[in-house]
């Protein structure tokens, strides 16, 4: 039975074979057991099992005996993996590379890449690392002279040319080699700054996949955004022109998998050959030949992540059943593909992404060919088995995804329903495109505009989908999260009858009341709130209501996605003022989360700031940007703005350059003080505008460091002190004695770590009558 799904659905149709279920299962916890495990330890264990093995088999009366056989299958598996992981994390510990790491030194090294340089999430920063290249180092110099090393790295490096790096392609440089806690098959992080040197050549085969890349790249560049950098992420997963936005609408409606190339492409791929052998009556060896080589060439363009290894190996079994002409057992093919892996590279067992390609696998040979015959009596067969294939997968990854997540998200269903049939069509016909590309270069330029269209369609269901109010429901990220849910799916598919519909019915009612829950008045964010300040971790931000919809956000934290967040908490789509204190990143680098889906008017930031990477980022997404100077005051609905500090021709340090602006509403008042410290503070008193630092809710500076003089914080005389601030950070922030002149002076102390969100009520002025009210968090 071959459908769109490609290779993954031969043998969708047969009776599972579960035979070599038990072994693979048995070889994956070896694998995780023997990572967490010292190496000879794993060796131990391994050598217990294989000797079990022996016995067990030695004395089971007849020796051919099924659960026999299965048992002692089971015990090879694991105490091969068991060995073999035990000897790659001896081989790493022991390397030149770790021994470097334990003593933190910069040294001279040679490496060879092993995948593409990434280039770093996050606001580009001077002294900080813009790309990260996985790579296998040749020799690290230690002492006298170099030592071969070859143990696998991870390089964080600035400057040029680290971009241009092909896998396989060697180099020298010169890093700091640091250790790597959670991962013993890496030996070390190791920072780089400077360009790499001595790169050698790539290989022939490496430089025909870089063209490819870089041709489906030239060939997308007449599309307009997003599709100009989502077709070369579907086909070849190049994210490097994925606008953050697009990225972001995929995680939150669970397509994400469709920007890291999947088995699933490769399954698409192997598939349409043999569809079209079929068609044209070719001899089973032609498709054979056929199917191996689409296999090789997306192996080596796509590069060999996690799921394509998956997704080769089951497909190259699947050739190999045609060309034996022997019946193929997906779930069997299946289960050896996870043995085989391991074998080979037991890290894989650690990998999400190799969890995920096995698991949706799993799911869609197991539970689509029941679901599609019994769906197809009330829909078209293609739109029944669609929506099998996207239920099964996200059913049987869902337990996976919570814990990654901490979200159960419910609209990934219907958005992968509706992606799924044109993504097997994009994949086709751009992986014509990309072909067209190598050769003929102009063409490939016309014919893009083909997959385009599917690729719009693709792009539009995922914004759509991320702009569902409540797609996904809060759930908790840890083993004991992914357990119960893993419990709660098998008790809903195993059940039947009366029971199965009762389990339906308490689910089903125990989701919609949580729903409910998130959306009923009386939760968060309270009626009447005049403020908000946003749990954004170790930053800043603070939220100012201005209409149903609207509010004025001063600065946005660290992390685009947990102050976007709490603007989605907070019902917040139009921001009509944006105020930046001062370009650090705890402070702004948040703002694309802002600007996600938003509509934002004027950011407001102290001089020179339009030169720096958020100012330019603004001015590209069409936001006015205005220059504050003392005296300055805009009004916006409710809110008058008057800007304090920094002076004209000030030129102290960046903190206290930081934008002082007093915020007068309907209720409360509110001083947003940036990062300023002891030379501001002391400035601010002496200057024309002390008389104006007097307010009801006063944002603590420089998240209540040290650096404070108690005269301002006494001048601000806050009925409520709000300080921003990340838990366990490694600052001491807030100090003990800013916390002691904090609690002297004000008649309520708040802080994020502890507190959450923190929403001041409007209409309340100043006086004890003030309402406080915690909200969501801590986030961090």
């Amino acid at each position: 039975m071959v459908t769109w799904l490609g290779t993954d659905a031969l043998g969708l149709g047969r009776p599972p074979d579960l035979r070599l279920l038990v072994p693979a299962v048995a070889a994956w916890l070896a694998a995780l057991g023997a990572l967490a495990a010292p190496p000879w330890a794993a060796w131990v264990c391994g050598g217990i099992a294989g000797c079990a093995a022996v016995v067990l088999f030695a004395a089971s009366r007849p020796p051919s005996e099924a659960a026999v056989l299965t048992a002692v299958a089971a015990l090879v598996c694991a105490a091969t993996v068991a060995a073999v992981t035990g000897v790659h994390v001896h081989r790493v510990a022991a390397s030149a590379a770790a021994e470097a790491a334990r003593h933190g030194r910069e040294v001279e090294f040679q490496a060879v890449a092993a995948g593409d340089p990434a280039s770093r999430a996050g606001t580009p920063r001077p002294g900080r690392a813009g790309w990260v290249v996985r790579s296998r180092t040749a020799w690290v110099r230690l002492g006298a002279g170099p030592r071969p090393s070859r143990a696998p790295v991870v390089v964080l490096a600035s400057g040029e040319g680290w971009g241009d790096l092909l896998p396989g392609q060697a180099f020298r440089a010169r890093g700091v080699f640091l250790g790597v806690e959670d991962d013993p098959l890496t030996a070390a992080l190791v920072l780089v700054r400077g360009p790499p040197e001595h790169v050698a050549a790539p290989g022939r085969f490496q430089a025909f996949a870089g063209q490819v890349r870089e041709g489906l790249r030239d060939a997308s560049s007449g599309l307009p955004q997003p599709e100009r950098g989502l077709l070369p992420a579907l086909i070849v997963g190049d994210t490097s022109l994925l606008p953050p936005d697009t990225a972001e609408d995929f995680r939150a409606t669970g397509m994400t998998h469709l920007l890291t190339v999947s088995g699933a492409n490769l399954a698409i791929l192997t598939g349409f050959v043999l569809a079209a052998a079929g068609l044209l009556r070719a001899p089973p060896w032609c498709s054979v030949a056929g199917g191996a080589v689409v296999i090789w060439v997306f192996v080596l363009v796509c590069r060999p992540e996690p799921s394509v290894v998956r997704a080769a190996f089951m497909g190259s079994l699947g050739l190999l059943a045609l060309a034996t002409g022997r019946a193929h057992a997906g779930l069997g093919a299946l289960s050896a593909t996870v043995v085989g892996v391991l074998f080979v590279s037991p890290g894989s067992a650690a990998s999400f992404g190799f969890a995920l390609s096995v698991l949706a696998t799993a799911g869609i040979l197991l539970l689509v060919p029941a679901w599609a015959r019994a769906w197809s009596e009330h829909m078209p067969p293609p739109v029944a088995e669609a929506f099998a294939v996207a239920v099964a997968a996200h059913v049987a990854v869902a337990p996976v995804l919570v814990v990654l997540s901490g979200e159960l998200s419910w609209v990934a269903v219907p958005a992968n329903v509706l992606a799924a049939p044109v993504v097997a069509a994009v994949t086709v016909a751009g992986s014509a495109v990309a072909a067209l590309a190598a050769v003929w270069p102009g063409a490939a330029a016309v014919a893009v505009h083909l997959p385009a269209l599917g690729v719009a369609w693709i792009a539009a269901v995922a914004e759509v989908g991320a702009r569902v109010p409540y797609g996904a429901l809060p759930w908790r990220s840890d083993l004991v999260g992914g357990v119960f849910l893993a419990v709660v799916l098998a008790a809903l598919l195993l059940s039947r009858g009366r029971l199965r519909a009762l389990v339906a019915a308490v689910m089903t009612t125990v989701l919609i009341l949580a729903l409910a829950a998130r959306c009923v008045p009386g939760g968060w964010p309270p009626a009447g709130w005049a403020l908000v300040a946003c749990d954004v971790g170790q930053g800043t931000a603070f939220v100012l209501y201005v209409a149903p919809g609207s509010a004025v956000v001063a600065d946005t934290g660290e992390h685009p996605d947990v102050v976007d967040g709490c603007l989605d908490r907070l019902g917040v789509r139009e921001v009509p003022l944006l105020l930046l204190s001062h370009d650090h990143a705890d402070h702004v680098d948040g703002t694309p989360g802002v600007l996600r889906h938003r509509r934002v008017h004027t950011a407001m930031a102290p001089p020179g700031f339009g030169s720096t990477p958020v100012g330019r980022l603004l001015t590209g997404a069409g936001v006015e940007l205005a220059e504050a100077a003392p005296g300055r005051a805009l009004r916006v609905g409710p809110w008058l703005f008057r800007v304090l500090w920094p002076d004209a021709g000030f030129s102290g340090s960046l903190n206290d350059t930081s934008m002082v602006v007093r915020a007068d509403g309907t209720g409360p008042s509110l001083l947003l003080t940036g990062d300023v410290e002891e030379v501001a503070q002391r400035r601010l008193l002496a200057g024309p505008d002390a008389n104006l630092l007097a307010v009801t809710v006063l944002a603590t500076p420089h998240h209540g460091a040290g650096t404070q003089v108690p005269a301002f914080l006494e001048a601000a005389d806050p009925v409520v002190s709000v300080t921003s601030v990340g838990a366990d950070n490694p600052y001491g922030h807030p100090a003990p004695f800013t916390w002691g002149v904090l609690e002297r002076v004000a008649e309520v102390n708040l802080r994020t770590d502890r507190d959450g969100d923190v929403a001041v009520l409007n209409g309340l002025g100043t006086g004890p009558d003030i309402a406080v009210v915690r909200g969501p968090g801590p986030s961090r």
